[in-house]
């Protein structure tokens, strides 16, 4: 949201663990004949080293032939945060809230085994284009984050130093001030992919806007625009930002999954709101494309892919982005989102642990449980490969032997805002 007018005017929190477990051939109490389901309620198991077979308590339906355990590892990934920073984040008490909500996020457990960064914008004013006869505007940005990516590991944000602590920080500096509301958001972008895709050591790459509209600055980009009320070509495009979100999500290198925040401001379609004016299309429909071809094997089942971006389009009926566009924004609401992003991109694949020294794991000694906001269940294996498990969940062992979670069990752990899985090694596999 800008207007070169008015501002000529005034210048006139997954913790997952793994449990390599009981001899050969034990099986789990409550099992019967290696099929059905086993679960119960208890406390989280404790990370233990003790003898083959001499069960250790986890906690769960496996209590008799848990043996020791083992941390589990997801693919190594990579977050960056690019956040609004243009002034009209100051309305509404949106961007205090987003300090909140980010900080409350990002130090949640499940994020401690990724890496994070921080890319703010507008970084501040530049010199604005001929139509504005070269005024300043905040149409700023860096190709580089503020915060760089970086291991996060179990430094919290009151730490005093790594990646979180260099977060909390750098949000201390609020939106820049101003009367134009400029919002770079596609050079933020461009400039987020890259730092992205430079980053080695890591198989996942996720990048997060969260933003409460704009996407103007087009005129000092030469980009095709659409004219604002002075005659200004400042508004994005949305065919244009769309085409360098594609292309980051489909980069047979470094593909980089984009996810889309809208925050209040977003429910626009022209017009002003309070002193800035709005693109002239709707704001609600351009976000949700952006989050299909973002992330399209992680749109959720139930938005409306086929509403797809054009200026005179109607609004999907349920939107794919994370549409936090009505009322006031609410500190729970954003945090929750970015968890559920970070589960949603990760997958559900793990890896088998490495066995400890003298054990080996038999294919057909392996079962599943998860817990999820403190609830404990068992996951059977299905039995046929061409089961989804939509209903009722299942696993099975992927190309590379690795355990992938199906159906409802892999969108329940990516809704989730606490979530562990457990792979117990050692005890006949429950069949569905």
């Amino acid at each position: 949201m800008r207007t070169w007018l008015s501002m000529l005017t005034v210048l006139g929190p997954l913790a997952f663990g793994l449990h390599v477990a009981c001899s050969a051939g034990q099986r789990a109490r409550g099992s019967s004949g290696g099929s059905g389901d086993s679960s119960s309620g208890g406390t989280d198991a404790t990370t233990t080293t003790s003898g083959a077979g001499t069960g250790v308590s986890t906690g769960s339906g496996f209590e008799g032939c848990a043996a020791f355990t083992k941390e589990a590892e997801q693919s190594p990934a990579a977050m960056l945060i690019v956040l609004d920073a243009s002034a009209s984040m100051l309305t509404s008490a949106k961007w205090t809230t987003s300090q909140l909500a980010v900080v409350s996020a990002i130090d949640k457990d499940v994020f401690d085994s990724m890496s994070l960064g921080l890319l703010r914008f507008p970084t501040g004013t530049v010199t604005g284009p001929d139509c504005v006869f070269g005024f300043p505007v905040t149409c700023g940005y860096t190709a580089l984050p503020q915060v760089p990516l970086a291991f996060a590991g179990t430094n919290k944000s009151n730490a005093g130093m790594g990646v979180r602590s260099q977060i909390y920080n750098s949000l201390q500096q609020g939106p820049v001030s101003s009367n134009d509301d400029g919002s770079p958001v596609y050079d933020s972008l461009a400039g987020g992919y890259l730092s992205l895709k430079a980053l080695g050591g890591v198989d996942k790459r996720i990048l997060v806007l969260i933003t409460d509209g704009g996407f103007s600055c087009t005129s000092l980009a030469g980009r095709p625009a659409y004219q604002d009320l002075n005659g200004c070509d400042d508004w994005e495009i949305p065919t244009s930002v769309n085409t360098l979100i594609k292309q980051a999500a489909s980069d047979p290198n470094a593909p980089v999954a984009t996810f889309i925040v809208g925050v209040p401001g977003t429910n626009t379609n022209g017009g002003k709101t309070g002193p800035f004016d709005n693109p002239p299309y709707p704001m609600l429909l351009a976000l949700s494309t952006y989050a299909v071809s973002g992330a399209p094997e992680l749109a959720p089942a139930d938005c409306d892919k086929s509403a797809v971006y054009s200026q005179q389009g109607s609004l999907a009926a349920k939107p794919c982005h994370f549409d936090l566009s009505s009322g006031q924004l609410d500190v729970n609401a954003l945090a929750t989102s970015i968890a559920k992003i970070r589960g949603s991109a990760l997958g559900c694949v793990y890896p088998l642990p490495e066995p400890p020294p003298g054990e080996s794991i038999q294919f057909d000694l392996v079962n599943v449980e998860i817990t999820l906001e403190g609830a404990i269940s068992t996951v059977p294996k299905r039995s046929n490969p061409s089961d989804t498990c939509e209903l009722d969940g299942c696993w099975d062992y992927n190309s590379k032997q690795e355990v992938e979670l199906f159906g409802k069990t892999c969108l329940d752990i990516g809704k989730a805002t606490a979530a562990k899985v457990d792979i117990v090694v050692g005890c006949e596999t429950i069949i569905k």
